[in-house]
């Protein structure tokens, strides 16, 4: 039985977030909409803040979870970045990291930052 795409978002949301805080990431913004777009989780972490894209596939699909960032995903990521800044300018301060969480068919999370 499929699950319906919505409940696989954020049932992929709910598992990242729980990953991100037993790693020691604070969580600062699920689902942060702008006109630009959205971000899925904004974290912190020892002075990074990760602007983290939530993905829940099976890599027996043939595609990896790394090419879920092509230009114009990158641009709105960015875009909606800026938004966050001009609203929250002291997070400006922060370095930051544009992140993937992939959730495998096991339910495990594979966390890729840096990615761009």
């Amino acid at each position: 039985m499929r699950i319906p795409i919505i409940q696989k978002g954020q049932d992929g949301e709910r598992i990242a977030t729980s990953f991100l805080i037993e790693q020691g990431h604070t969580l600062l913004f699920r689902n942060y909409r702008t006109r630009f777009g959205e971000i899925d989780i904004i974290s912190f972490k020892d002075g990074t803040l990760f602007f983290i894209e939530v993905k829940h596939w099976n890599l027996s699909s043939g595609f990896h979870p790394l090419h879920a960032f092509p230009k114009q995903k990158k641009m709105r990521m960015w875009r909606v970045t800026q938004q966050l800044f001009q609203q929250y300018p002291a997070l400006e301060r922060c370095d930051f990291s544009f992140s993937l969480a992939h959730i495998n068919e096991k339910r495990e999370v594979c966390f890729y930052s840096d990615l761009f």
